[in-house]
């Protein structure tokens, strides 16, 4: 795939159903089986709780988001400008779906939190483009609006610790400190060719995820997750499209297959707020969300493989937890991301521009 090509792969767009007292769709949802997403809805849907989604905006009016934007700013050249956030390009459209896709209405699909809300920042262009300065506004804009989990499907670590500056990390870390949860993508780029791995995440507060196929391996696309300091994997799908993707809301009231570590962040960010939902603080959420994961392999640096139903059951056994008082700093000072400046990576999350003169970062989402 060429440097600048998108790398998030979308297929098979389909019209919206509907059938009353149910998702039509669920039952082509092998992801949400996979974490057993419907065993923990018993106990927590995320009521109360907000994720904010940093990406390429939403369609608000889609059928199966409607009602569940708390917020919406454009940041694309910021600053921030409150009150829409339309998605030109699909992908935020696709990742706050499988966040929080309302649930028993009759319509598509379900979401793995369907009761949360969403605060969405729209930080890329309608190509899918982006760049640092825009993303850190558009995370601290939504933690500033109520999100207590943010989701950026956008994980490349030469993003999170530049060389050149502009780096992701101080709006991340700004976001733990203020007691919102991370959740970043690993990137699509597992590859022998440039062995491009997490390794530059170290003490970065967020979680860092992987993806799984449908049979619930580590996807052959997922990149390592190296150093991250809390790695997990979730359902990615396999890149073979139908029925082996993550089945997704799409522009103009549609769905879509998805196949990416983009599409396994939401998992992870929904699970995060079934866990707040239930009254866990910051870090009893992530401890809750570690401590329950399968223990399948899946490389070094990872955890394990995200399981909604053990978390909230073990959550709801153990009572809610405390807040821990957030971290400070976390990121390493000297930030190397282990990369050249000017480097292009091919079907990565970030690609860092070789023609900038000032070598700025080009960011895209993470689209396999």
């Amino acid at each position: 795939m060429a440097g600048a090509a998108a790398c998030w792969l979308l297929l098979a767009v389909t019209p919206a159903g509907a059938r009353a007292g149910g998702d039509p769709r669920q039952a082509e949802q092998w992801n949400l089986a996979q974490i057993g997403a419907a065993e923990a809805w018993a106990t927590s849907t995320g009521a109360g709780v907000t994720i904010g989604v940093v990406d390429s905006g939403i369609d608000a009016g889609h059928p199966d988001l409607a009602g569940k934007i708390a917020a919406q700013a454009d940041c694309v050249d910021g600053p921030c400008r409150e009150g829409g956030a339309p998605d030109g390009f699909g992908h935020g459209t696709a990742v706050s779906g499988v966040a929080a896709a309302s649930t028993g209405n009759g319509v598509g699909i379900a979401g793995v939190a369907p009761d949360a809300k969403l605060v969405v920042a729209r930080v890329l262009n309608d190509d899918g483009d982006g760049n640092p300065e825009d993303i850190s506004s558009g995370i601290r804009w939504v933690v500033d609006h109520g999100a207590k989990v943010v989701s950026l499907s956008l994980g490349d670590p030469a993003a999170i610790f530049s060389a050149s500056g502009n780096s992701l990390a101080p709006a991340i870390q700004y976001a733990w400190s203020r007691g919102a949860i991370p959740v970043l993508a690993a990137g699509n780029y597992n590859s022998g060719v440039l062995g491009v791995g997490s390794a530059g995440y170290g003490n970065l507060n967020a979680v860092v995820v992987g993806a799984t196929d449908r049979a619930g391996g580590v996807a052959f696309y997922s990149s390592p997750l190296g150093n991250a300091k809390w790695g997990v994997v979730a359902p990615g799908g396999n890149d073979e499209g139908v029925g082996e993707d993550i089945l997704s809301t799409e522009l103009g009231g549609d769905y879509a297959w998805h196949a990416g570590t983009s599409l396994a962040v939401p998992h992870v960010s929904g699970v995060l707020a079934l866990l707040l939902a239930q009254g866990l603080g910051q870090q009893a959420a992530v401890d809750r969300l570690l401590a329950t994961l399968d223990t399948a392999p899946c490389g070094d640096g990872c955890r394990g493989r995200l399981r909604a139903d053990s978390a909230v059951a073990v959550a709801a056994t153990a009572g809610a937890g405390t807040t821990t008082a957030p971290q400070s700093g976390g990121a390493s000072d000297s930030g190397g991301s282990g990369l050249p400046t000017g480097l292009v990576v091919a079907g990565a999350v970030v690609v860092l521009g070789a023609v900038a003169a000032a070598g700025a970062l080009g960011l895209r989402s993470a689209r396999r």
